[in-house]
């Protein structure tokens, strides 16, 4: 907590540098044709660079360690992130600029998820000890992987993966700033969201409807990838702590876990585009991209409320958001 005023310093960087370097990212994506066409599969009618979850990589890798140094005195959890956090990021982009076999990506997945799991949160358990060591880190690389694919599914409308990762950030900040003598690696999630938190303010200025950019795979998987891990430390904390990372990602996990059941029933390949998403639904109702936005951000706003209410009341704060969130989705398809 004495670290409050370097906290604030690293969210400014953080904006001040994805104002200036996603601008110039525009016009670069631009030049070298790495852009989201439009088609049938395809929420946007207009031809928009993608892959401005570049700039966040860019900031994370120079300012976490810098961050890192200062605080902590030495650069551990930095190397830790080159290895896991940066392979992950980059075949993103590489899959932004030419397309990588589904098979290769998420063998990349499995393994940077697997390492940062094993050297972020190992040994303590997720569910706190209440099945056996080993099966609790397979449940818990089987949650990471679905939770950065459903972020990178759920990109899908301008502003919806940036209100989602502020909406997240904010939460997960305070929760720890609420719990920061319980929460495992608290300064490191709070270093790493407040960069990210830093770096989204910035972005959602383009990304807003009409969008100049889309954040891309690299945006998408990188930011589902970090926000994952700290979700994943904090229910590692403790039960109460569970059960408020839950309620905080319920929408995504809603939405995105039941829109991936129903395809896998259907028998669809769930790692193609598509129009299914509950907010998609809402979309072709005529809303427009900032109207279903916006209910998202309603939804996620209650959701932040009961997360914190959670700390004290667990039970009645998952019933509620169970009910907001159902509410909000019933709302897009009638």
């Amino acid at each position: 907590m004495k670290y409050i005023i370097i906290f604030i310093i690293i969210g400014l960087i953080s904006l001040i540098s994805s104002l200036v370097l996603t601008k110039i990212l525009i016009k670069f994506l631009k030049n070298y044709g790495i852009v989201d066409i439009p088609c049938n599969r395809r929420s946007h009618v207009t031809t928009t660079p993608r892959g401005g979850g570049l700039v966040l990589v860019v900031i994370m890798m120079i300012l976490f360690p810098i961050s890192e140094y200062y605080m902590l005195g030495d650069f551990k959890n930095s190397n830790i992130l080159l290895h896991v956090f940066l392979p992950i990021s980059l075949i993103s982009f590489w899959d932004d600029i030419s397309h990588i076999a589904v098979p290769v990506r998420l063998l990349v997945h499995v393994i940077c998820s697997a390492l940062a799991i094993m050297w972020w949160i190992h040994p303590y358990s997720v569910f706190h000890s209440q099945i056996p060591l080993y099966i609790d880190f397979l449940i818990a690389l089987l949650c990471l992987l679905g939770w950065l694919n459903i972020y990178n599914f759920m990109d899908g409308i301008d502003g919806i993966t940036a209100s989602e990762t502020i909406h997240l950030s904010i939460t997960i900040l305070a929760i720890c700033f609420l719990n920061y003598d319980i929460i495992l690696n608290v300064d490191i999630i709070i270093i790493i969201t407040t960069i990210i938190l830093g770096w989204t303010a910035g972005f959602i200025c383009f990304n807003w409807h009409p969008a100049k950019i889309f954040v891309g795979d690299v945006g998408s998987i990188s930011i589902g990838f970090l926000l994952g891990i700290c979700l994943i430390s904090i229910a590692a904390s403790s039960i109460t702590l569970f059960v408020s990372c839950v309620i905080a990602s319920l929408y995504y996990i809603a939405d995105g876990g039941l829109t991936i059941l129903i395809r896998l029933f259907k028998g669809e390949k769930i790692w193609q585009p598509h129009l299914q998403h509950f907010f998609q639904k809402a979309l072709k109702k005529g809303l427009s991209h900032s109207q279903v936005v916006k209910r998202i951000i309603i939804c996620n706003f209650f959701l932040m409320l009961l997360s914190v209410y959670s700390l004290y009341y667990p039970i009645i704060s998952i019933t509620l958001a169970i009910l907001v969130v159902s509410i909000t989705l019933i709302r897009s398809i009638i």
